[in-house]
């Protein structure tokens, strides 16, 4: 008797887990086809892109950014939409950089690193010490003294992942610069972080400096002219380049988060955090990095509200200000929720451009991944191309403020990797870089997860 009874419950068990998924599914149908035919994260990208531009934390631009962004918010049926003061440093990049191998003024294509100090105003002219790895300045000892140093590391293509090869190089930018003082340098020169070998477009990115040690301007150099520069001293390594930039830190300025919230009608007091960061670059338009973050999470929402659909948490939209150079939106947004003691279940950050969708990083227990990869990820697979459901990072901004929240669940959006780093950081990051079909594949990819978190995110 009580054998029958397990397998009766059992058999109904699965019944009902059958006919949730199939619910699901269909729900995940509706996403998609809202997504692709009434989308309107590309129209809005079109906007954000061609009549702001870039938009760098603290810039004037960056502040129309805000100003329109919070008015899109208010056109959909948010409950609340809100600015969150941010206070931050203000980076100037200047008028253009110039830079070339003395004799033959043959120029080379940099940007400043950005936080990077200026050169004189006239300029520096020195010789060039190339290592590849930072390690490798030790054996030079003396050497550096009144030398540039530069660091000529082409990142790993073998590895698909580009984001790992990105990171493996990363810290050579942070860190260069102070290391480079260390030992006397003047200036700082870095092999940009690109997967292509064959344009001759810098890429920035942060850099920092430690206290107590000279700061020296700090550069990227592009990948081709990295080369030539690489070729020329071979031929001979007492060849010399001129550099300059004006970049500067402007004062400290106030400017804002925006955030909308769609009340829950199960939960209202527990949150689900989805968004990215509004600001970008001062090169290019921001396109991938991160108009489509933004543009995308936004769309996301608007394609659940068009549908009808009734959240059982709060969903809470967050434009953070600051990723690229500061976080102190992140940070801002964290103090302020753990200040209020807010309950925030779940967090989606979408900031690894626009192209078509691969799945998501997963920073919660191996047991509840493994539970998402028999649960969701077949919802997923098949029809819609979009398999990746691993542990991994939560991304920078829910990193950040997920510092005070260890308990929350969060999901990185991973769109395919291959092109990201040929754009990231530089003057090709525009809207005609972005594809309308992969970005609005994006948007239902997100909009799914989050109809997903909302309906079961109790239940692993």
């Amino acid at each position: 008797m009580k054998r029958t009874a397990l397998l009766t419950l059992l058999s109904i068990s699965t019944f009902t887990t059958a006919v949730f998924a199939q619910q699901d599914s269909m729900m995940l149908d509706k996403i998609y086809h809202e997504s692709f035919y009434q989308g309107q994260a590309y129209d809005n990208l079109h906007y954000l892109t061609k009549q702001i531009g870039h938009r760098i934390a603290g810039s004037p631009a960056a502040d129309k950014a805000v100003v329109w962004s919070k008015s899109l918010m208010e056109k959909l049926d948010f409950d609340k939409v809100y600015l969150q003061d941010v206070k931050l440093p203000y980076w100037d990049r200047g008028p253009k950089e110039k830079a070339y191998i003395v004799g033959s003024k043959e120029s080379l294509n940099i940007l400043a690193l950005g936080g990077s100090v200026a050169t004189p105003s006239k300029g520096i002219t020195a010789e060039v010490i190339e290592v590849q790895l930072l390690s490798d300045l030790k054996k030079f000892g003396d050497q550096v003294r009144g030398k540039i140093v530069f660091v000529n590391k082409p990142w790993d293509e073998s590895i698909v992942e580009t984001g790992v090869a990105y990171g493996l190089n990363s810290s050579q930018r942070s860190r260069g610069p102070a290391e480079a003082a260390k030992l006397g340098a003047v200036a700082y020169l870095f092999r940009s972080l690109s997967s292509s070998t064959t344009d001759d477009y810098p890429h920035t990115g942060g850099t920092g400096y430690v206290k107590g040690i000279d700061s020296i301007p700090a550069m990227a150099i592009s990948a081709t002219s990295a080369i030539k520069l690489s070729e020329a001293l071979k031929t001979n390594p007492h060849t010399k380049v001129y550099l300059e930039q004006h970049s500067a830190w402007k004062g400290m300025v106030q400017t804002h988060n925006v955030i909308a919230e769609w009340k829950g009608a199960e939960f209202p007091d527990k949150i689900i955090t989805i968004g990215g960061h509004i600001d970008s670059w001062d090169v290019g338009e921001g396109a991938h990095d991160n108009g489509t973050g933004t543009m995308g999470t936004l769309d996301a929402i608007r394609t659940l509200m068009a549908l009808g659909y009734k959240p059982k948490h709060t969903i809470r939209l967050v434009f953070y200000m600051n990723e690229e150079n500061g976080v102190h939106g992140a940070s801002t947004y964290g103090q302020v929720a753990k200040d209020k003691r807010e309950q925030i279940v779940a967090a989606i950050e979408s900031d690894a451009g626009g192209f078509a969708p691969r799945g998501f990083d997963i920073k919660a227990s191996a047991e509840r991944v493994v539970w998402m990869q028999q649960h969701w990820k077949p919802l997923f697979e098949q029809k819609f191309w979009v398999s990746r459901f691993l542990q991994g990072s939560p991304g920078v901004d829910s990193g950040v403020w997920g510092q005070h929240f260890p308990n929350t669940v969060m999901f990185n959006f991973r769109p395919d990797p291959h092109r990201y780093f040929d754009l990231h950081h530089t003057a090709k990051d525009v809207f005609e870089a972005v594809d309308k079909r992969e970005l609005q594949s994006g948007v239902a990819a997100i909009a799914s997860l989050l109809y997903l978190v909302d309906q079961q995110i109790e239940q692993p």
